[in-house]
């Protein structure tokens, strides 16, 4: 930030708060009218902002020669979300897509040369790991409502489901036989101690912890984790052993299953005083900066690993060359998972959030034993519908 206040001499107010408290966090200041000039926007909220009016397009900043460059340069979700229902949003704060991840070392340890391909599969090497003293062999982490509906969506990518809704916002999971197996795998997988109850509740420092520790073993989350697992100085026993694998899918037909992909881009809010200053700051986070260059969204990889929505950066030999200690087995594998993913399919609905906040429990419980796979699939499709009715009518 430093570098873009220097060069504009405009400084910069942030505001940090943790992902766990983002959404709230946001919907308080929102609701107040705060001077808030520039925010992320993650594709699930992406569609409740711009219906409550939160944020506005930058159709009358931009130019019309900035935006059809950025058309040009970003590909896949982040140039959907950016240029979402023809209107110009932002650019990519960062993006990627839900992997599945392991460590190899641990696997082979236990007997097995490849990473699993079903849940029977997984199920198989929980228990070889868990016996094998490995005290929480499969991650659910993280907890909180968001990702929780985020998990929900990729079991139904796993069951084979995808569609996951029809044109009419009618989910499509209900009394599928995939799904509740992977439920009831999750269901089996809590009775025998191989998921830590903390999972719910812990932020990214602690599962970092438990694999370094290789007290896990199996997670499901977003890549840029790699960098940290990988990493001598943070991942511990596990670090150079974490590699991504295909997401493994209920049926042996439906391998690989698809994966969920995401962005955040940086929007303004609709109160914003200083658009024009705000549309330099996000070119400069989010694309490029005064030179021409991809400044910002290069050294967000170099440095944390975050995914970027520009293509050509995969071409970068700084990338390549700090990409290939971490990003196992190699990154160009990354590439090919992506193109097997799929936008959220739950993401542009303005009820999306209440969805989240009424699903996280029913999931949560299920998991726990304490409810039902087959009704709670009913359950969170019931409420999707009750909430697509109380703000479509229909």
């Amino acid at each position: 930030m430093k570098r873009f206040e220097e060069h504009y001499n405009i400084k910069v107010n942030q505001l940090e708060v943790s992902s766990a408290e983002y959404h709230s966090k946001m919907l308080s200041l929102f609701a107040a009218k705060t001077a808030i000039e520039v925010c992320v926007v993650r594709d699930s909220y992406l569609e409740e902002w711009i219906s409550a009016g939160w944020i506005k397009p930058l159709n009358d900043i931009a130019s019309k020669s900035e935006m059809e460059d950025y058309k040009k340069r970003l590909s896949g979700i982040s140039r959907e979300r950016a240029f979402y229902k023809g209107d110009f949003w932002g650019l990519p704060y960062y993006t990627g897509t839900y992997c599945a991840y392991g460590n190899k070392k641990l696997i082979k340890e236990a007997g097995f040369d490849e990473f699993p391909k079903t849940f029977d599969e997984l199920d198989e090497q929980c228990e070889a790991l868990h016996k094998m003293g490995v005290k929480y062999p499969l991650s659910l982490w993280p907890g909180h409502a968001m990702e929780v509906a985020n998990r929900i969506m990729g079991d139904c990518l796993r069951a084979g489901i995808y569609p996951v809704f029809d044109e009419n916002w009618e989910p499509l999971w209900r009394d599928n036989d995939k799904l509740i197996g992977i439920w009831e795998f999750y269901q089996k997988a809590w009775k025998n101690k191989w998921i830590n109850p903390a999972d719910w509740t812990e932020e990214t420092s602690y599962m970092i912890g438990e694999f370094a520790a290789e007290r896990n073993c199996f997670g499901f989350h977003v890549y840029y984790q790699l960098r940290k697992f990988n990493d001598p100085k943070t991942g511990g026993k596990a670090a150079g052993h974490i590699e991504l694998f295909k997401q493994p899918a209920y049926d042996i037909k439906d391998y690989p299953a698809k994966g969920l992909g995401y962005t955040r881009i940086y929007s303004i809010s609709s109160w914003c005083e200083y658009p024009e200053e705000s549309w330099l700051l996000i070119q400069f986070l989010g694309g490029k900066d005064w030179e021409g260059k991809l400044w910002m969204p290069k050294k967000w990889f170099l440095e944390y690993g975050l995914g970027f929505g520009y293509p050509e950066l995969w071409s970068d030999p700084d990338i390549n060359e700090n990409a290939k200690s971490w990003l196992l087995p190699n990154p160009s594998f990354v590439a090919e998972l992506e193109r097997n993913a799929v936008a959220f399919p739950h993401a542009t609905v303005p009820w999306a959030s209440d969805w989240y906040e009424a699903a996280r429990p029913l999931f949560q419980e299920m998991v726990m034993g304490k409810r039902d796979p087959k009704k709670v699939q009913a359950e969170i499709a019931d409420k999707w519908v009750e909430l697509r009715k109380k703000y479509t009518g229909k």
